[in-house]
This record gives C-alpha cells, structure tokens and sequence, in this order.
C-alpha cells in the first residue's frame, strides 16, 4: 500500500565515529537534522554490480545521474510526545500521493520515528465515480503509533540486527454518493520493519559537479519494510463496491526491500537501493539514488582504495582473539573494549602487525564493541561477540 518516495525506513547515521571506525552512536549521528535534501535519481543500466562485503570499497562514481529527484525537509519537531524532529515526506498510496511529517526523535538509544502529523488534504473520486461531488479527504491530525519504528539502534556496528512492529489509525472523511456521505473513515496499518548491518568499507559516488566525490567511510543496511492497510467506514469494514470506487483494497500489503549505505552525520543513505524482490539480486534493482549533497572535496584528491582496517579473528570468540593491523607502519596503536552502553572495561597497547589478545576473566559473556587506536586516535571499530 505504501510506497516512500524518499528515504523513510531505516533511516540512520553514517559511518565512523572517528576516522575509520565503523560503529554508529550519538556522538557521530546528525546531531541537529534541518532544511532540504535533495536525493538524486539514476539510470539503472549504469549501475554496476553492488555486492555486500566487509573491508570493502564501493565505486559508484561512474553511475549516470538521471533527471528526476526526490526531496526530503527535516525540523525541528514540537508538541509531538517523544519526538525532537520531522521528516517532511510524499507517499504513495495506491496511486493517491499525499505529504505527511515523520516525527522522529534522535537521541543515545538511537533515531526512532514516532508518528507522522498531516495536515488536512482532500482528493476528488469524481474520476472513479462519475459525481463531481465525491471526495476523499485525510484530516488534519496527529497519529501516533502503537510503538515507535526503531530507524537505527545506538550503538550499530556489523551484524547489528533490529525490528520495530507499529500500529496506527488515520482518520479521514469520505462521501461516495449515494452511498454515503461524509462519513468517517479510517484506514488501520500495520509496519513491520526488519533490518541488518551487512557490509562496511567505503563509498564513492558521483557529486553535482559530474566528479567522483572521493571515498567516505559507510555502513550497509538491509531493509524490509512491510505495511499492510486496512479501511473501515463508521467503523465496520468498508463495503467492496466503496473500495472499488476509491481504488482502494481491503488488507493491502505493500513490501519495500532496501539496501542503504550511510556516512556519519547525515540523516540520508549517501547511497539508496530498492529492489524488486527479497532476493536483493542485482539484476533485481528497481530504483537507485544519490544522496551527494555535503560531500567535502573541493577536487577529486582522494583515491578510491580499501583504506587501512584492523581484522580480529576469530569473531565470535571464547576471549582470546588476534588483531592484525596491516601495514602498521611506526605508529602506536592499542584498543579499546566498551561494552554496548559505551562504558570503557579495558584497553591495552598492540604490536605491529598481529597480537594475540586475551580478554578471558576480563569480560564476560556477551557483546562489545572494540576499538583500534593509532597514535591515540579510533581508526576501527567493530562488534566483539565474547562465548
């Protein structure tokens, strides 16, 4: 039923909290989300192969900006329980595109959207009815869901898993003669969103000037976004010959597949790709787009090449584990281990090239977050799942 002309679920953050340090937490999301995106559209036959992968880079600097853009405006949000910001959107449904606001809060647990606030919006069905005087209308109203779509968890980091379940009514007004005339109506969904950490690495796209934007670090998400509706009328079930008119269809289920790569700071994936299927198979791609505004390079500097990342092995592991830093160079280097509240329980200095670490009757059991330091500053960063 639902189709999001922008970016809507699972939105996140980006990247690295520091340098190249691939866990996603307050500190390096979008701090103050405000103004207008712009999400550029491109040619599908000028996109090559995107596969999932880890200590990965991405170039999609090739790719041909196509004509058409979608638009996504964020503010500041008030009078809305739990919500700190909006995300102005147009969505689709079954073919009637109406604007409405997400309310979204940002904060140390994560971004979570809260509901959506639409201001009153009418839509003839003389077209579908053949009387002028027959209407749709979508009040103006706040809706609040049952519970909130959990758009990023803090912190994220590879093979981060969450799912939110919401639940909402909107209230609208309908007048099909002569059968009935504005009467109240609603319709009833129900979003079911399941996402992933699959990859990180970097990214390049192209920028508004037609250059490649050089690299910037990003995560991977896999989405599946599901809404089913359903329509009522004085409360009962909407009669089928009502639907028909309205082109509209009783427990409507609409699914969005999604792989998007974020960059810290920015609300928008700085690359978006929907799919056809739940294969997520490359010759399935429906719709691809660029998000390359804020992009810094005055020139195309930097090269697009895998970037110097720490590997740890085995992951999961029983407590002892490796660490091996390729060309290490003269640097100093260490870690850090945090558990997923942010509160430091180790840390200590490496080698060169490979240590062998041993956090047994340090920590126990469960999962963390561990961060490689060169000179004093994270430059890695993953989920450490201690058996």
């Amino acid at each position: 039923m639902r189709k999001l002309f922008t970016l809507l679920a699972c939105i996140g953050i980006s990247s690295a909290a520091l340098g190249q340090a691939h866990v996603f937490t307050y500190a390096n999301g979008p701090q103050n989300p405000t103004g207008i995106d712009t999400i550029y559209g491109t040619v599908l036959s000028s996109v090559p192969a995107v596969p999932d992968g880890q200590f990965w880079t991405w170039d999609l600097s090739s790719v041909i900006i196509a004509s058409y853009k979608y638009y996504a405006q964020f503010g500041t949000a008030s009078g809305f329980t739990g919500a700190t910001h909006y995300n102005r959107a147009y969505v689709e449904n079954q073919g009637m595109s109406y604007v409405t606001n997400f309310m979204f809060s940002v904060d140390n647990s994560g971004i979570k959207t809260h509901g959506e606030r639409i201001a009153r919006q009418a839509y003839p069905l003389g077209g579908q009815t053949g009387n002028p005087n027959d209407s749709l209308v979508i009040v103006a109203q706040d809706v609040v869901y049952s519970a909130p779509q959990v758009q990023m968890p803090y912190p994220a980091t590879m093979g981060t898993k969450w799912n939110s379940t919401s639940k909402a009514t909107f209230d609208m007004k309908i007048t099909v003669s002569p059968l009935i005339n504005n009467a109240s109506a609603q319709r009833k969904s129900t979003i079911n969103s399941t996402c992933e950490v699959i990859g990180w690495g970097r990214l390049s796209i192209k920028r508004l000037d037609g250059r490649p934007s050089g690299t910037r670090h990003v995560l991977l998400v896999k989405s599946t976004i599901t809404t089913q509706d359903s329509f009522f009328v004085n409360g009962a079930p909407a009669p089928a010959q009502l639907l028909q008119m309205a082109n509209l269809q009783q427990g409507q289920t609409e699914v969005v597949y999604q792989k998007s790569f974020y960059r810290e700071y920015e609300m928008m994936p700085m690359a978006n790709i929907t799919y056809e299927d739940a294969t997520f198979a490359d010759n399935k791609k429906k719709d691809v787009n660029f998000h390359a505004q804020r992009l810094p390079f005055p020139d195309n500097v930097e090269k697009v090449d895998g970037g110097l990342v720490a590997e740890i092995y085995p992951n999961p592991t029983n407590g002892i584990f490796t660490v091996n830093i390729p060309e290490a160079g003269n640097s100093k280097w260490a870690y850090s281990v945090t558990d997923m509240t942010g509160r430091k329980v180790t840390e200590n200095v490496l080698n060169n090239g490979k240590t062998l670490v041993s956090l047994q009757g340090t920590v126990a059991p469960g999962s963390y977050i561990i961060t490689i330091l060169q000179d004093g500053n994270a430059v890695s960063g993953q989920k450490l799942v201690v058996q």
